[in-house]
């Protein structure tokens, strides 16, 4: 009975020391993840702030470029209306030149602009020639105009070169005029046209005063279908 005692005590004892040592490897587990959290908790607040600051900065850069941005924009508008104020007083100034001052200009007739815009119906555009006579001592001109839609690419079958006085018979074609005249109208090409250049040919008939001329401007009419219709560009200088 008493050896039973003792081991039983003996038992207990050892019990009680592996509950301990359970017991502190427990808190020492439980501290060692108290310190990690603490850690963790810690690297969240530097980079909560961290990335505060960043947001700032980035605002900030965001809002210097928006202002940059703007001042840009600005300058380009006010860039392209003094462009096209320049143009205008530049063309202003050329059209009187060749009114007031002949002789600072061609002698003869001549084709002064010839413009194309978009029509309010799908496929129908709208035309705007202006003939000028710049010379000492004019006197009234008359004759006709020929507008021409040509196909330049040779390596297809060439097409028929359309004539403007073909698919309209309203057109415009006869002037008559001593200082200027504006010619007006409107065409619609045929859907299976392909055209890559316009000619405008004017002949002024042969008078007492002055001989027989003729000016031919020839227009990049793919180039400006492929811009949208927004400039019909001159390819060819003026000849008589």
């Amino acid at each position: 009975m008493k050896g039973f005692k003792i081991s039983f005590f003996k038992w207990l004892v050892i019990s009680l020391i592996c509950i301990y040592f359970g017991f502190m490897v427990g808190k020492f587990k439980q501290d060692i993840l108290l310190h990690k959290v603490q850690l963790l908790e810690l690297d969240t607040t530097s980079l909560t702030t961290e990335n505060t600051q960043l947001t700032e900065r980035l605002n900030f850069i965001q809002a210097e470029f928006n202002a940059e941005r703007e001042i840009h924009d600005v300058l380009k508008s006010e860039n392209k209306e003094l462009n096209k104020a320049l143009d205008a007083s530049n063309d202003k100034l050329y059209f009187y030149e060749q009114v007031v001052a002949p002789e600072l200009s061609v002698i003869g007739l001549n084709v002064y602009s010839f413009s194309v815009s978009k029509g309010a119906e799908e496929g129908t555009w709208l035309y705007e020639l202006v003939l000028m006579q710049a010379q000492q001592g004019r006197r009234e001109l008359s004759g006709k105009v020929e507008i021409t839609f040509a196909d330049t690419d040779d390596t297809e079958v060439s097409t028929k070169d359309i004539k403007l006085s073909e698919i309209d018979s309203n057109v415009e074609s006869a002037f008559k005029f001593q200082y200027f005249q504006t010619l007006k109208g409107s065409f619609t090409l045929p859907k299976d046209s392909k055209v890559g250049q316009v000619f405008v040919v004017a002949e002024a008939n042969r008078t007492n005063w002055s001989r027989a001329q003729r000016i031919e401007k020839i227009y990049d009419w793919e180039g400006f279908i492929n811009n949208g219709g927004t400039a019909l560009e001159e390819l060819a200088i003026q000849a008589e």
